[in-house]
């Protein structure tokens, strides 16, 4: 399966505070605010002890999702109310079904691209930017 392939894309979602997905493949992996694994390595625990397929824990102001995917089992913490548990369900199980690339930097981080032969600064600055721009209605 693939959520351990696409951890990296569950802990970068908005909201995620931390993620950790256990698999025979290997040992259990973990992304996220440290102080939660030992909470999320306990979470995995009752899982198994339920025998369920997916359960959600309330720790004080968070919420904490335990999904099973085929063998693999992913634990997500996030704030209690937070948009992103609508999704969530949904969220792990797309990520579950194949690999994602690497995870790429956001647009706000890449550097602006310039357009071949455009100045590099505006020779005059905008009617706005200028104070000089008049509104037909006064």
């Amino acid at each position: 399966m693939s959520l351990r392939a696409n951890i990296e894309h569950l802990a970068a979602a908005q909201g995620i505070v931390a993620v950790s997905v256990a698999s025979p493949s290997g040992p259990r992996e973990f992304r996220g605010d440290q102080q939660w694994s030992s909470i999320l390595d306990a979470a995995h625990s009752l899982l198994e002890k339920t025998g369920e397929k997916t359960i959600r824990l309330v720790v004080g102001k968070h919420t904490v999702v335990l999904q099973m995917e085929g063998e693999e089992t992913v634990a997500v913490v996030l704030p209690t109310g937070h948009a992103i548990a609508k999704s969530l369900r949904r969220m792990i199980r797309r990520m579950s079904k194949k690999p994602r690339g690497p995870l790429a930097r956001p647009a706000a981080q890449a550097a602006p691209a310039q357009l071949p032969g455009a100045p590099a600064s505006p020779s005059a600055p905008a009617a706005h930017e200028s104070g000089s721009f008049q509104s037909p209605w006064g």
